[in-house]
């Protein structure tokens, strides 16, 4: 029976077999192979068992994989390709056995020049069927053996779906459906215990939400009443990365002076308005939200006012995306004095309120001179 070939570009771990004992995985040119040996069990005459086996290239370069298969019953859905490097393929692995007994085989492989091996073991037992098959009962299919969810942003979420049908003759139960890796849940319309009847179907939602930087490999077991087959294993890999360099909002503001945290130079002749523009940037990787902009004057000792033009509301500044408003200092037309700022009395000051994680609220000092000419 020939299987999906399945190829991704990840950096991904070999998936272990969990068909027996014996499943370390080897790496030989550069090139890994998720087991040394695939058990698959003991079945019944005329029954089909599957395995997956991965092999993850990391050696950073183009290699040619060849296989050949020894061992009566046994069968491969691939034995010859070209593996770009940083990706893997998944191999299915099948044995049918016709006759009763223990059989044995092996998956010889050559890779880039070098050599590899993958042993193959399987028990039969009963009297079987000659037709090669079961043909009454209930039967359990998915429609891929695996799901690859590839490189995923550190807490982001991916959804895949798998459907598994009833493909037998009499209705068949699912008991359980379990994945040991909490980094990947299990949503959909299967709930089990679910008895299917012969053509029915449900969707199983594998949801993948890496929570670090590695690679994620497993398997989501199906327990099932299907005489055949009653535990059914679909390999689930995933990457967990950081694609964003600070991963967050950054704010950047520009007083046009020669400090971003101070305008020192207001100059007010004769109660005319001198204004300044300040312009505020994201130089982080995620939006920037500026939900509000203020200035607190002095009230206790002031000669002029501070106040804003070109502000309202609430703005949402882009990464690498810049808005801008106006500070203006109008002086008593009357004096001749000066307004200093005070940023412990929070008094003379710009506040720029943000969701920048290290200055939500960003201080800009104001000072200013009034000068009475007339």
């Amino acid at each position: 029976m020939n299987a999906l070939l399945l190829t991704a570009c990840i950096g991904l771990q070999p998936i272990p077999a969990e068909g027996g004992g014996g499943a370390k995985s080897q790496t030989v040119g550069g090139v890994t192979i998720s087991a040394t040996l695939l058990d698959f069990g003991e079945l019944d005459v005329g029954d089909l068992g599957e395995e997956a086996l991965v092999l993850t290239n990391t050696s950073g370069r183009v290699v040619h994989v060849s296989s050949e298969l020894t061992g009566e019953y046994f069968s491969v859905n691939s034995t010859g390709l070209d593996l770009e490097s940083e990706t893997e393929t998944v191999l299915t692995l099948s044995y049918e056995p016709l006759v009763a007994g223990e059989h044995e085989g092996s998956l010889d492989f050559k890779l880039g020049g070098e050599s590899a091996s993958v042993a193959l073991v399987g028990v039969a037992g009963g009297e079987g069927d000659d037709s090669g098959g079961s043909t009454s009962g209930g039967e359990l299919t998915t429609d891929q053996p695996s799901l690859a969810f590839g490189k995923l942003d550190v807490y982001a979420s991916a959804m895949k779906q798998i459907v598994v049908t009833n493909t037998g003759t009499e209705a068949l139960t699912v008991d359980s459906a379990m994945i040991a890796d909490s980094a990947f849940a299990i949503g959909g319309n299967l709930t089990p215990p679910r008895t299917l009847d012969p053509g029915d179907y449900r969707v199983i939602e594998v949801t993948f939400t890496p929570s670090a930087e590695k690679v994620y490999s497993t398997n989501l077991v199906l327990e099932s009443d299907d005489p055949g087959s009653p535990t059914t294993r679909i390999a689930l890999t995933g990457e967990g990365v950081d694609t964003c360099d600070v991963c967050s909002p950054l704010i950047e503001v520009d007083t046009g002076g020669t400090s971003d945290y101070a305008i020192t130079d207001f100059f007010s002749i004769d109660g005319a308005a001198d204004d300044r523009t300040i312009t505020v940037g994201n130089d982080g990787d995620e939006d920037l939200v500026v939900s509000d902009v203020e200035v607190a004057n002095d009230i206790l000792a002031s000669c002029g006012t501070f106040s804003l033009s070109g502000w309202t509301g609430s703005k949402t500044v882009a990464p690498g995306k810049t808005t801008s408003f106006k500070v203006a200092y109008r002086g008593d037309a009357s004096s001749t004095c000066l307004d200093l700022s005070f940023k412990d009395l929070d008094s003379n000051v710009l506040h720029i309120i943000s969701n920048d994680p290290v200055e939500s609220d960003y201080v800009i000092e104001l000072q200013g001179s009034s000068l009475d000419v007339f």
